[in-house]
C-alpha cells in the first residue's frame, strides 16, 4: 500500500535519484506517509530506530563507510530536535546526513495544537541547507522540487555537510491510498563544481548541456565588472544573446520584444549567467515555455532561476565560464567547416561564405532574433521626439555627446525608470546599478562614494523620488567636481504607470506614485552643489552641455522637470 501525496512522492523519488541508498526510519504519525513509502519502495536499505537522537547518530555512522548521503526520517515537534547533536558533528565532520522531518501544516503552528513547533530552519545554524516545503502543491511544485534538488546536492558539493528538509503535510487519515507504486517524473537537478582544483568544464560537459538544443539563449545578468567586448561579441556569432548593459558591452535593447513574443524566439535553452537582470518580462515568458530547460552558472553554485524549468547548475565565475563557451562554441563551428569542406569541392569551397558554418543551432532562430534586435532598436530610436523635452531624449542626447568626450567616466543609474531608460538607450556602455534588491534608496549615494575612489567623472541619473530620498548624499563637504548627476522630475513615481491594475485606482498618485511638488533647488543649495534647471528641450541641450564640459570643484545638479 502506499499513500497518494505529491510532496511525499516528490521527496522519495528524489532521495532516489540523487543516490541514497541508506534511510533510517522513525517512527511517527506525522511522518507516517513518508515512512510507509519509503519502506515499501524498494531502492533503499531501511533501517528501524525508535530514539531520534540515536537514529540520527546511526545514519551518520552510516556516512562514515563511503562519504554517501543518507537520510533519517522523523515527525514532527521535538523530534526534530533530537537529531540536533548529531547534526552538529555532522556539520564539522563534513558529512552528508539528510534529515528529513514531518511538520504540521502552516496553519497549526503555534495555535497549541500538539505535538509542533517552528521547524522551518530550527537547525539552519549547523546545516549546509536548511529548506522548508511549502504546504501548496499545484504552481508550488516546481518551488518544492527545487528546494530539495538544492538540498540533496548541498549535502555533497561543494562541500559535504548535513542538510535539513521539511515537509509540511496533511494528516495521514486525510490522504488516498493506492496499492500501485505512485509514479512521479520529477528529474534530479544536475551540478557540476567546475570552480574546484582542475576541474574546468571539458567539451563533453559543454555537450551534455546543450544536449539536443536548437534554440538556444544566453542570458546575461547583472556582473560585477563588464564582460570583455571581444569575447561576447564572438559568443553573439553563435547563439543569440539577451544581455543589458549592467554586464555587457555589447548589449542590444529587448525588452520591448516580449510584449509580443512570437513563437519563432522562444528557446528550447537557456543558460542564466550573472545576477538580476531589469527586463521582468522575460521572467514570465521563459516560465511559461512548457520544454525549456535552464543552466545556472554562479560562482556560488546557486539554484536561482527567475524563469523556473531548472535542469542543471555549474559553479563557475561567470567570466571563466562565457571564455570556455566562447572556445566551445568555436571549436563546434570549425568541426562544422572541416565537416562542411570534406563533402563539397574545393571550387565550391572558395566561394563560400565566412560566416558559413560559424553557426552551431538553427540558423532561422538566430537570423529571427537578429532582425528582432534591429526592428526593438528602430522602434525605440523612432518613438523620440527630440524635439520635445523627455527623459527618453534626455537620457539619449547626453549618450550622444558623451562619445565626443575625450575624459574617463562611469555611469550610474538609479533603479526605477531610470535604469530601464539606460537598457534602452546606455547600450555600449558600462552601467552600475544597485539592482542587488532593487531599491530606489542610497543609489545617489553609491554613485557619490564612487565619484570618492576615482579620479573619473561620474554621472548618475535618477528619477526624483529614488533623489529626494537619498538627497543626504550631497550632505558631504569631500565630494568634487567630478560628480555629476541628472534628475527626472515628473513630481510622481512614473514607473507606477507600467504596472497593470493601478490604472482604475482613485489613490495611485497620491499614496502609490508619491506625487509631490518638491525640486533640488534648495538642496542644492545648501549643499554648495552646482544646480541647472531644464523647463524646454534648449535648456535640456544647454544643460547637458554645460554638465559635461564644465570644470568645478564641486558637484553639479541638472535637474529636468518633466511636467
Amino acid at each position: 500500500m502506499y499513500y497518494i501525496n505529491e510532496k511525499t512522492n516528490m521527496l522519495v523519488a528524489l532521495l532516489a535519484q540523487y543516490g541514497v541508498k541508506d534511510v533510517v526510519l522513525c517512527p511517527g504519525s506525522r511522518n507516517a506517509m513518508i515512512v510507509n513509502n519509503i519502506a515499501e519502495n524498494g531502492n533503499f536499505r531501511v533501517h528501524r530506530f525508535t530514539d531520534e537522537r540515536s537514529a540520527a547518530f546511526a545514519a551518520l555512522g552510516m556516512c562514515g563507510e563511503d562519504r554517501q548521503p543518507v537520510a533519517v526520517v522523523v515527525t514532527s515537534g521535538s523530534a526534530l530536535m533530537n537529531c540536533s547533536p548529531a547534526v552538529v558533528e555532522a556539520y564539522y565532520r563534513h558529512m552528508p546526513l539528510v534529515v528529513v522531518s514531518a511538520d504540521r501544516p502552516q496553519e497549526e503552528i503555534g495555535q497549541n495544537v500538539g505535538q509542533t513547533m517552528l521547524q522551518a530552519d530550527a537547525l539552519r545554524h549547523c546545516t549546509r541547507c536548511s529548506v522548508n516545503l511549502t504546504d501548496a502543491m499545484g504552481d508550488t511544485a516546481y518551488f518544492n522540487h527545487r528546494l530539495v534538488c538544492e538540498a540533496l546536492v548541498k549535502s555533497i558539493s561543494p562541500v559535504a555537510g548535513p542538510v535539513h528538509i521539511n515537509v509540511p503535510l496533511p494528516d495521514v487519515s486525510e490522504c488516498e491510498q493506492s496499492d500501485t507504486a505512485p509514479s512521479f517524473d520529477c528529474q534530479p537537478i544536475l551540478f557540476r563544481n567546475a570552480l574546484a582544483s582542475g576541474a574546468a568544464l571539458l567539451t563533453s560537459d559543454f555537450d551534455f548541456i546543450f544536449d539536443d538544443a536548437r534554440r538556444p539563449i544566453l542570458v546575461v545578468g547583472q556582473t560585477t565588472e563588464p564582460l570583455g567586448r571581444m569575447m561576447m561579441t564572438s559568443i553573439r556569432k553563435q547563439m543569440v544573446v539577451l544581455s543589458e548593459p549592467l554586464s555587457d558591452l555589447t548589449s542590444e535593447a529587448f525588452d520591448g520584444i516580449f510584449s509580443n513574443m512570437p513563437s519563432e524566439l522562444l528557446p528550447d535553452l537557456v543558460i542564466y549567467v550573472g545576477d538580476n537582470m531589469v527586463c521582468r518580462a522575460i521572467n514570465r515568458s521563459f516560465a511559461s515555455i512548457g520544454n525549456l530547460k535552464v543552466w545556472r552558472v554562479s560562482a556560488e553554485g546557486d539554484f536561482a532561476s527567475p524563469f523556473m524549468h531548472l535542469a542543471g547548475v555549474v559553479r563557475q565565475t561567470p567570466e571563466s565560464f562565457l571564455l570556455q563557451l566562447e572556445a566551445y562554441l568555436k571549436e563546434k563551428a570549425a568541426s562544422r567547416n572541416n565537416t562542411m569542406g570534406e563533402h563539397l569541392s574545393d571550387t565550391m569551397g572558395e566561394h563560400l561564405s565566412d560566416s558559413m558554418g560559424e553557426e552551431c543551432f538553427d540558423n532561422n532562430f538566430l537570423r529571427a532574433w537578429t532582425v528582432a534586435f534591429a526592428e526593438e532598436r528602430q522602434r525605440l530610436d523612432e518613438a523620440i521626439d527630440m524635439q520635445r523635452l523627455s527623459a527618453a531624449a534626455t537620457v539619449a542626447y547626453i549618450h550622444e555627446q558623451l562619445e565626443d568626450m575625450e575624459y574617463d567616466y562611469r555611469l550610474h543609474y538609479a533603479n526605477s525608470t531610470s535604469v530601464r531608460l539606460a537598457c534602452r538607450y546606455a547600450t555600449g556602455n558600462y552601467v552600475y546599478c544597485n539592482r542587488g534588491v532593487n531599491g530606489i534608496e542610497g543609489c545617489v549615494s553609491t554613485a557619490a562614494g564612487h565619484s570618492l575612489a576615482t579620479d573619473a567623472r561620474v554621472f548618475c541619473f535618477t528619477g526624483d523620488l529614488a533623489f529626494f530620498y537619498d538627497q543626504n548624499a550631497l550632505w558631504n563637504s569631500e565630494l568634487s567636481g567630478n560628480l555629476r548627476i541628472v534628475v527626472f522630475n515628473d513630481h510622481r513615481g512614473s514607473i507606477f504607470d507600467r504596472v497593470k491594475g493601478l490604472a482604475a485606482s482613485s489613490q495611485r498618485e497620491t499614496f502609490i506614485a508619491g506625487y509631490h511638488q518638491a525640486d533640488a533647488r534648495g538642496i542644492t543649495t545648501q549643499n554648495d552643489i552646482g544646480y541647472i534647471a531644464a523647463k524646454t528641450i534648449d535648456e535640456m541641450h544647454l544643460g547637458v552641455v554645460k554638465l559635461l564640459t564644465e570644470e568645478t570643484s564641486r558637484p553639479m545638479l541638472l535637474e529636468v522637470f518633466l511636467d
